[in-house]
C-alpha cells in the first residue's frame, strides 16, 4: 500500500476517553454508557516519543488529533503531546468538543499554533441535543480564551434536524466570536434515540432507520431488552448483506495517511481502527471486523516498531481486487471509500 517513508500525514487518538454522551457515538449505546469491546486508554508523552521517532516526524506535514472513540481533552498530557509535535514544524488540527479544562489551558494550546475545531451543534437550547453532558456556554468560553489568546478556531456543527434552522444564526455567531471559519458536517449520522445515563429515552433524532432506534422510538422494547438482545446477537456478513462491488479509491493511500488509535495500534484509517479485534458485538462493526481480524497482523506501535505495523496494509489493498465479499472483499472499504473520486 505504502511505506513508511511514503507517509506524510497522521490521524491521532490520542484518548479513548470522553466527557461526553453523544447518542451515535460508537463509545456507547444510544447515549448509554455502555462498553462495547474498546480499552479506555489515554497516549502518555512517552508513548508519543516512542512511537513517532524524529527520523519519522521530519517527513510528516500534518497531523489531525480526532479519535474514534475519545476527546482531545480528556489526556492529562495533550499538551505536551502537541508541543512534542510541534518540534518537527507540524501542522496540527484538533477536534474536540472543547467542553472542559481551564482557561490556562486554552491559553497554551492557543501559544501552539493549532486549528482547532470545536463542535458545537447548534445554540444554547439545541447543542446538547447530541453533545449530551457537554455545556454550551462552556465550550464558548473555551473558545473565546483560546480565541483571544491568539488561538485559530474553527466551528464545526453537524446538520440535524433540530438545528439546521440556526445555521445562519450559528455563523453570524462565529464570526462575532472570531472563529477564523465556520463549517457543516453533513454525514448522514443524523438519526438515532438518545437516552440518559439509566437507558431512559429522552429524545429523538431525526427520523429513526435502524431497527433498534424504532424498536425504542415506538415503544416496542424497552431499553434493557434492546440492550440485552444486542450483546447476545451475532451480526454476520450475510446479514449486513453487502450486494453493490464499488470501485474503491482510498482516501488515506491518496494523503499518504495512516491512523494510530489510542492503545498504539496502526490501522490504514480510522473506518478499519474500530478496535476490530474486540469492537462490535450485535452490529454492523461485528461483521466488518471479523473481516479485517483474519488480515490484521501484529500492529501495535508500541511493542514493535512502526514498519511492521503497517506490512499487513498490503493486504487492505490486495482485498479490493477480491470480487465477492464472503471470499474477502472488505466491507468498510467499500462502504466509505467506493466510488471516491
Amino acid at each position: 500500500m505504502y511505506k513508511l517513508s511514503d507517509i506524510r500525514d497522521i490521524h491521532l487518538e490520542i484518548s479513548s476517553l470522553c466527557n461526553a454522551r453523544c447518542p451515535l457515538c460508537p463509545r456507547n449505546f444510544h447515549g448509554y454508557p455502555y462498553n462495547d469491546g474498546y480499552v479506555e486508554r489515554n497516549l502518555t508523552l512517552d508513548d508519543v516519543k516512542k512511537i513517532f521517532k524524529p527520523t519519522f516526524l521530519n517527513h510528516i506535514d500534518t497531523i489531525g488529533i480526532n479519535g474514534n472513540f475519545g476527546d482531545f481533552v480528556m489526556n492529562p498530557e495533550s499538551i505536551d503531546i502537541v508541543r512534542y509535535f510541534k518540534e518537527y514544524n507540524i501542522d496540527i488540527g484538533i477536534s474536540t468538543n472543547g467542553s472542559a479544562r481551564t482557561k490556562n489551558f486554552w491559553k497554551e494550546l492557543a501559544k501552539l499554533d493549532c486549528l482547532v475545531f470545536f463542535c458545537l451543534d447548534g445554540l444554547e437550547n439545541t447543542h446538547t441535543l447530541y453533545r449530551q453532558d457537554t455545556m454550551f456556554k462552556t465550550i464558548i468560553n473555551n473558545a473565546k480564551t483560546f480565541i483571544k489568546a491568539g488561538g485559530r478556531a474553527v466551528w464545526k456543527m453537524i446538520k440535524f434536524d433540530h438545528n439546521k434552522h440556526q445555521i445562519a444564526e450559528c455563523q453570524k455567531l462565529s464570526e462575532e466570536l472570531g472563529f477564523s471559519n465556520f463549517v457543516i458536517q453533513d454525514d448522514n449520522r443524523d438519526t438515532g434515540v438518545a437516552v440518559d445515563k439509566k437507558g431512559n429515552v429522552v429524545h429523538v433524532l431525526g427520523t429513526p432507520k435502524l431497527i433498534s432506534d424504532v424498536l425504542l422510538e415506538k415503544k416496542l422494547m424497552s431499553f434493557n431488552q434492546l440492550l440485552e438482545k444486542k450483546k447476545n446477537d451475532t451480526v454476520s456478513l450475510k446479514d449486513i448483506n453487502p450486494t453493490i462491488k464499488k470501485n474503491i479509491k482510498c482516501k488515506v493511500k491518496k494523503q499518504r495517511s495512516l491512523f494510530v488509535a489510542s492503545t498504539g495500534e496502526v490501522y490504514p484509517c480510522c473506518w478499519t481502527g474500530h478496535s476490530p479485534r474486540t469492537y462490535g458485538k450485535g452490529e454492523y462493526y461485528e461483521a466488518v471486523n471479523a473481516q479485517l481480524k483474519d488480515i490484521i497482523s501484529p500492529n501495535n506501535a508500541l511493542e514493535r516498531p512502526l514498519e511492521e505495523c503497517i506490512k499487513w496494509f498490503d493486504e487492505v489493498e490486495q482485498s479490493w481486487n477480491i470480487d465477492k465479499f464472503e471470499d474477502g472483499r472488505l466491507v468498510i472499504c467499500n462502504d466509505v471509500c467506493g466510488g471516491c473520486k
